[in-house]
């Protein structure tokens, strides 16, 4: 401490030793370290699952270590509470907002911290909302709901919850991912004043050109476990760390598909000049018999690049089709009739109605205007269930009751059956175990050898390099790419990281 008592640049202020968190058989985090100083940023790197929230969540008390101890100002953390937290000085801005939408900015803000029983006067609260406004010039209007603020005003409200805690230890989650560039450019600054104030600040980003441009020190996490930790970023380049993320080598946990004869008709499945939600003029090609891999980190437009696709939301601008024809919107049925299979990413909200029973489910989006009688349904859903091995008591039983892995089975029963020309697969190996990923995975690569044109969002870049004949990076709303085999990780890492790319040439995209 100097002898103000406010902390000097390089002291540590939260320290994190050999962390552990373990979700059922799934590893989280193992043997993680992580040290935050007074007057730094500390970049937390990783790909997607790579255990960055987990961490964070740990030091701002809303999880609790397996293993491991956490200290503050030196002193122990013996209770993970997200109160206890913010009393010692820990504030996190969560990637999503905990906004409540029917209140101003002003009433958001004191809602954070209330004091004593009663909650601060409006004038109050107002008071205090400008105070912070003026200080940091973290623009928010108040007098209307939170729910119509814009994105980046939402996040400049919730970090300015974060200050009028008086926060010393700041954890900020993705806090750009939706933020425009010139957004993110300005939040960035503000933290490296908050630094200069003799915070400790923790940001979490995919986006190399921010660790570069406002970072001091980094760690990177993959898989859960630590593989840089607390580099000065100068030590460093885009490339290292890029590697860092995404490994230099496959982990060989997937299966390669064998070689492929020239892919023909180049156009089956065709997103043109698509602009919608974040996605920006986005052109793809999938041709007969080919699988494409759309890899990123999650955030980057693959949410609307699926709902664009599948025709699940009228896009804003350009066209997706099959075979020439457009893709209908909010109608399965039609698009079962084009002949696109959809697995969508999230199975319980897009492909399965949990109250319904499994022989149900099987027919949903049925071609045939007719339904036959449930007897006859429960019975010809015996068959799909048994080959793909769907665990259950029987067609009579209720989606929800499924597992993760049995209800994904379920969806690529339903969607697989016949022959499609083309298939939508939004990380179709999500939470399987390994001998089900293979099986969907073998499945998908059969059905692109029967002639569907494959596209196939995916968060596991070993995974994409295994099944793909091309992949596109979805990085800010931009296609990036193609990526042609021989697949080169850096190129593709340095993609999913906000760097340039070359494009391949005639590989049949227009990004």
């Amino acid at each position: 401490m100097s002898d103000t008592g406010a902390p000097v640049r390089g002291q540590p202020l939260a320290v994190m030793t050999g962390i552990e968190r373990h979700f059922g058989s799934n590893v989280a985090l193992a043997g993680v370290d992580l040290t935050l100083r007074a007057g730094e940023i500390h970049a937390l790197l990783g790909a997607n699952g790579a255990g960055k929230t987990t961490l964070v969540r740990i030091l701002s008390g809303l999880d609790r270590p397996d293993a491991g101890t956490v200290q503050l100002l030196g002193e122990p953390v013996e209770t993970f509470d997200p109160g206890a937290q913010r009393d010692r000085g820990v504030a996190l801005v969560q990637q999503h907002f905990t906004l409540v939408p029917t209140l101003t900015a002003s009433e958001n803000l004191v809602l954070a911290r209330p004091t004593g029983r009663l909650l601060p006067k409006r004038a109050d609260g107002a008071t205090r909302l400008h105070d912070l406004i003026d200080r940091y010039g973290l623009g928010v209007r108040d007098g209307v709901p939170a729910g119509q603020l814009s994105v980046g005003e939402q996040q400049r409200l919730e970090l300015l919850r974060c200050l009028d805690a008086d926060a010393h230890v700041l954890l900020l989650d993705e806090p750009t991912a939706v933020l425009t560039d010139q957004e993110a450019v300005a939040l960035l600054e503000t933290c490296r004043t908050l630094a200069s104030e003799g915070r400790a600040l923790a940001f979490i980003t995919h986006r190399l050109t921010e660790v570069f441009d406002g970072c001091d020190r980094v760690t990177v996490l993959r898989e859960g476990k630590q593989v840089m930790f607390d580099h000065a970023v100068e030590d460093h380049d885009r490339a290292e760390l890029a590697s860092a993320m995404i490994g230099s080598a496959s982990t060989g946990r997937f299966t390669a598909r064998e070689a492929r004869d020239e892919i023909v008709d180049r156009s089956r499945f065709r997103l043109d000049a698509v602009s919608h939600g974040r996605l920006q003029s986005v052109s793809i090609e999938v041709g007969s018999g080919e699988i494409v891999g759309i890899a990123g980190v999650d955030g980057n437009g693959q949410s609307d690049l699926e709902a664009a696709l599948s025709g699940r939301e009228p896009v804003e601008m350009g066209q997706v089709t099959i075979d020439g024809v457009p893709v209908p919107t909010g109608n399965p049925r039609a698009r079962r009739l084009l002949g696109l299979a959809y697995i969508p990413s999230d199975r319980y909200r897009w492909g399965l109605v949990r109250a319904m029973d499994l022989a149900d489910n099987l027919d949903l989006g049925r071609v045939p205007r007719w339904r036959p009688r449930r007897a006859v349904r429960r019975s010809a859903a015996e068959a799909p269930i048994e080959h793909w091995g769907v665990r259950t008591s029987g067609a009579s039983q209720r989606a929800g009751r499924l597992s993760g892995g049995n209800a994904q089975k379920l969806v690529l029963a339903r969607e697989l059956d016949g022959e499609p020309r083309a298939v939508l697969a939004c990380y179709p190996t999500r939470g399987l175990d390994p001998g089900a990923a293979d099986t969907v995975s073998g499945r998908l690569s059969a059905c692109a050898a029967d002639g569907a044109a494959v596209l196939w969002i995916g968060a596991e870049l070993d995974e994409l390099l295994a099944v793909a004949d091309r992949i596109m990076v979805m990085s800010n709303g931009v296609a990036k790419g193609p990526f042609l085999p021989p697949f080169d990780r850096e190129a593709i890492g340095l993609a999913m990281t906000d760097g340039e790319v070359a494009v391949a040439p005639d590989a049949g995209v227009n990004s």
